[in-house]
């Protein structure tokens, strides 16, 4: 859980009054490596805001246009399906659940919907 930007500012603004990081962080009761990670974002970058995280990559996304493809051809493909088609065009065996964690991320949906039938 990443601390709030105020108690940053406040370690920052203390350690620049003059008392230690390590000191500043037994006051505020955090980590010495937070502190130090404070400051010297507060030195480096000129604030102290939550870094986003970097988006990780998936093992699934170099196939994303067949998947994709596939769904456009076929869109009621269930995620079994799906798992297998990969499994035998590309050696790639991955669990639905993976699969579907992956879908979601990309906002790949599909609304089953009777006027659409």
């Amino acid at each position: 859980m990443a601390l709030s930007q105020d108690l940053r500012l406040r370690i920052v603004d203390l350690v620049a009054s003059g008392i230690s990081r390590r000191e500043a962080a037994r006051r505020f009761k955090v980590s010495a490596s937070s502190a130090v990670r404070f400051v010297k974002q507060a030195a480096d970058m000129g604030h102290v805001k939550v870094k986003k995280p970097k988006k990780r990559k998936s093992k699934l996304d170099p196939f994303r246009a067949d998947i994709v493809g596939w769904i456009g051809e076929q869109p009621d493909l269930t995620l079994a399906e799906l798992c297998t088609r990969l499994d035998k065009e590309h050696g790639l065996r991955v669990g639905s659940s993976t699969l579907d964690d992956w879908l979601r991320a990309n906002q790949i949906t599909f609304k089953k919907n009777g006027s659409r039938q």
